[in-house]
């Protein structure tokens, strides 16, 4: 599956692709959903209201950069990057120019294998680099 030109040929090494990658991330939010004993309505206004909030305002810019630190450290190419992560250059380029908005959460899965990195950390890293933009 191809979207909008940011995928490359091929998945990242154990990359259990896009369709398991979704359905994993909707059980964990069923799971959270459940144990705060929220209906599916709650849960939907609860996510509408975080939207609005815009909690993170510079989050991309601080995957970007985040992603280039981690690139770099380990002397990888963007070509790499892209090669490993099955992203394209022109994704990646931007991402780390700081001029991509958006990211799905299958790109980010993505990045985070293709760096070798666990997805957890990688989530944390992006998070405080986020608030370190915020607060200048």
């Amino acid at each position: 599956m191809c979207l909008k030109g940011t995928m490359a040929k091929k998945d990242p090494p154990d990359y259990p692709g896009d369709e398991a990658i979704l359905k994993a991330f909707g059980e964990a939010i069923r799971d959270i959903r459940l144990e705060k004993g929220l209906s599916l309505e709650e849960a939907d206004a609860l996510f509408q209201e975080a939207q609005q909030q815009n909690l993170y305002p510079r989050l991309y810019r601080a995957l970007g950069i985040v992603v280039r630190q981690l690139r770099e450290k380990q002397n990888m190419s963007r070509a790499q990057l892209s090669s490993a992560s099955g992203l394209r250059v022109r994704f990646i380029s931007q991402l780390e120019r700081g001029s991509v908005t958006s990211a799905t959460i299958t790109q980010i899965v993505r990045l985070a294998m293709g760096l070798n990195y666990p997805i957890d950390v990688l989530v944390e890293e992006v998070v405080k680099k986020e608030k370190e933009l915020t607060a200048e």
